[in-house]
């Protein structure tokens, strides 16, 4: 059987791992992510490629920004700065003994990783909702991702939920990397998005201030989700999935909500993602089959 490398691609670190067509992993790991400049990335995945005993016969990628998988170029931007406006897919294929390379926005790979072996196996139409440091997505209809005119459906981040202090606020305003970095700001005391969960249940007014805010923020972006794609799910992905108490929280707002302007019967499907941080390599690895199964369709 044929066997894949994988790289998931983040501003922090690169994981991977080897796949087969049956969507089963092994030999997973990660690395920092070179801060040098694309030789050192490059560098990395050469070192990644020649520790891996079984023969490699394709590359598969998952990266932040605006991908055009066509191309095998990265728009937009991302916290990886020298991917960008490159031929991406070539220069790693040239360092790779020229092995086919295939490349998808993480976004994306988190929703076809669920959409293939995971929360939303056997469904259509599904969106994927990361939460981490910002909101990002990605959105699925008759097993399609859909890209958009400028590869950039999906941000729901960028998504308006309300306006204040005279400033019109996004939907990744009010992740709790960022509630937790206000309550840091106002009051001295660091603290994380997990931290800011417990000074809330713990009867602190600031976060619950905050959280509310957080839980607020999600249901209404959530419901506009809903409201204009009617999806069959909701896959919820990033650090806040774990928290078996957040899509609960969730609910009771989006029932508030509905119950004074009655419109409960739009209320979505919302369910945790399977995979957490190795969705993404689920996801980048089915991409890279279905291409390889389109490729060897146009050569017949």
């Amino acid at each position: 059987m044929d066997v894949y490398l994988i790289f998931d691609m983040g501003g922090t670190s690169v994981k991977y791992a080897c796949g087969d067509e049956e969507g089963c992993l092994k030999d997973t790991g990660s690395f920092p992510t070179p801060s040098d400049g694309l030789e050192a990335m490059l560098d990395e995945m050469r070192r990644v490629f020649d520790s891996v005993k079984e023969k490699i016969t394709g590359i598969a990628l998952s990266s932040p920004g605006a991908v055009d998988p066509v191309k095998g170029i990265v728009g937009g931007i991302s916290a990886i700065p020298y991917i960008h406006e490159i031929s991406l897919t070539e220069r790693i294929s040239r360092r790779l003994d020229g092995l086919p390379v295939t490349i998808e926005n993480d976004g994306n790979c988190s929703a076809l990783g669920e959409l293939w072996k995971g929360a939303a196996a056997g469904k259509r139409n599904i969106v994927s909702v990361v939460c981490g440091s910002g909101i990002g997505g990605s959105i699925v209809i008759n097993g399609a991702v859909c890209r958009g005119r400028t590869n950039n459906c999906g941000e729901f981040g960028n998504c308006l939920v309300n306006r204040a202090d005279g400033h019109y606020k996004t939907w990744s305003s009010y992740t709790m990397v960022k509630q937790a970095a206000k309550y840091t700001a106002a009051t001295g005391k660091r603290t994380d998005g997990k931290g800011l969960f417990e000074l809330a249940e713990g009867g602190d007014p600031l976060a619950l201030q905050l959280t509310e805010e957080f839980y607020e923020a999600m249901a209404v972006g959530l419901f506009s989700i809903q409201f204009t794609l009617d999806t069959e799910l909701i896959v919820l992905g990033g650090g806040i999935s774990e928290a078996p108490f957040v899509i609960p929280e969730i609910y009771k707002r989006m029932e508030k909500m509905a119950k004074e302007d009655r419109f409960g019967f739009l209320t979505p499907k919302i369910v945790p993602c399977r995979f957490g941080n190795k969705a993404n390599l689920y996801g980048a690895l089915f991409h890279h089959l279905q291409e390889m199964k389109q490729y060897k369709v146009r050569l017949f």
